[in-house]
């Protein structure tokens, strides 16, 4: 396991979210109303009070409030030069968002689930650029009571670890097909996964909050090693990301 610990120099602003790719780009969102990246620092004048905070491309970012009321826009996409270009209702209880291809992923907690109406009440919504929902998991079929984690899987496709059944599911963003596999029990309940081929490497389960899981699908076999502190995301290539008021790490367990 080896880790990279970057520092950000946001003087005396502390960051609420911040996101990273395996390559060292950055964006944070800081408690001045402050986004900054690598080649970025602006204020934007939006009231966020639980901000969750995505590059969508070069020119384009999306930042939301994990809760919100019915109908009150939460989430917003926004230029590099501040300029708000569209805001939407993103749905209550959110716990997590990545943005794969041309398409934003939101997962929701249970209070979202079953909360206010909203597309939170899919427990993982599928939205375009536009802010427009393209699919939802629970209008198809789902059943959603709590999604754990999500993460990239390939060109297109993404997993998502959800409750109440725990099982593993992959769902293609081009097609909007599901395929669900059963997992182990013995990262049941974990709260972050990174994927690497068809080995899926998940952190932190309900017994075991500080070791990582990885579980080859085809071997059936899942060997513990290592550890970290919890409230790790995610975000490929067998890395996961932890950040905290003033810079990330990035954790690269495929590496000894």
């Amino acid at each position: 396991m080896i880790k990279q610990t970057k520092y950000i120099d946001v003087e005396e602003e502390t960051i609420l979210d911040l996101d990273a790719d395996n390559q060292g780009d950055f964006i944070a969102f800081t408690d001045n109303k402050t986004v900054i990246t690598n080649d970025y620092n602006l204020k934007i004048d939006l009231e966020i009070r639980f901000p969750i905070i995505r590059r969508l491309n070069k020119e384009k970012f999306f930042i939301a409030d994990s809760r919100t009321i019915p109908t009150k826009a939460n989430g917003h996409i926004l230029d590099f030069k501040g300029n708000l270009i569209k805001s939407f209702l993103a749905g209550d209880g959110i716990g997590d968002i990545l943005v794969h291809r041309d398409k934003i992923v939101i997962a929701y907690f249970d209070e979202g689930v079953y909360g206010s109406d909203g597309p939170n009440h899919d427990g993982l919504a599928v939205f375009n650029f536009q802010g427009q929902q393209e699919f939802g998991v629970n209008s198809n079929g789902g059943d959603i009571s709590d999604c754990y984690c999500i993460c990239k899987y390939g060109l297109n496709k993404i997993l998502f670890y959800a409750y109440t059944d725990f099982k593993l599911s992959e769902l293609d963003l081009d097609t909007f097909k599901i395929e669900s596999f059963e997992t182990p029990n013995e990262f049941s309940g974990a709260s972050a996964m990174t994927s690497m081929a068809d080995k899926i490497i998940f952190h932190s389960s309900y017994h075991d909050k500080r070791s990582f899981f990885p579980w080859d699908r085809n071997k059936k076999e899942v060997i513990k090693f290592g550890e970290y502190s919890p409230g790790l995301r995610g975000i490929g290539d067998g890395k996961f990301l932890a950040y905290g008021d003033k810079g990330y790490t990035i954790i690269d367990v495929t590496k000894q």
